[in-house]
């Protein structure tokens, strides 16, 4: 896809603090800080900080590249051929069709810009999210298995990702 100047229509600048805001999975949370609509469908770009021991399954995406920039904490990224340990300044890039799992494995939350080239699965977290605001704490551990097992769901369902 080529980006023309009448596709962007001006800069899109997006605060700390800003942007839609869910809890998901294991006490994630990932806040939407550019959608496939502000960007003519380039890309989606996610805030997200992960607890400890917390992190998907193996999956594989159809429909998009998964790129991850780590900007604090530690956290594994294993595909077929490889397991590695990213640090801050370390940078993940997952080709669609790949499949891979995640997992921090530090003692402190792991924080990371993830990118979605193109754009459109950022969506998925607002879907299966709880917004995080209004006073709401992070979910329970007791509400963990039914969190992921309706996101698992609802990513095989709608938007192309395959569990291994």
């Amino acid at each position: 896809m080529r980006v023309t100047d009448h596709d962007i229509a001006s800069a899109l600048v997006v605060g700390a603090h800003d942007g839609p805001s869910v809890w998901a999975f294991s006490g994630d949370r990932y806040t939407v800080k550019a959608t496939a609509a502000d960007t003519a469908g380039l890309l989606g770009a996610i805030d997200a900080v992960i607890p400890p021991g917390s992190g998907p399954p193996e999956h594989l995406h159809r429909n998009e590249d998964e790129y991850f920039y780590v900007l604090d904490g530690q956290l594994e990224v294993t595909t077929a051929d490889r397991s590695d340990t990213v640090t801050p300044g370390g940078v993940v890039m997952l080709p669609r069709g790949v499949p891979h799992r995640f997992r921090n494995v530090g003692d402190r939350p792991c924080r990371m810009l993830l990118l979605f080239l193109p754009g459109g699965f950022e969506r998925y977290f607002l879907e299966i999210g709880m917004p995080v605001g209004d006073g709401r704490e992070r979910p329970q551990p007791s509400e963990y298995p039914a969190q992921i097992a309706n996101a698992v769901r609802v990513a095989t369902d709608r938007y192309g990702i395959e569990f291994v």
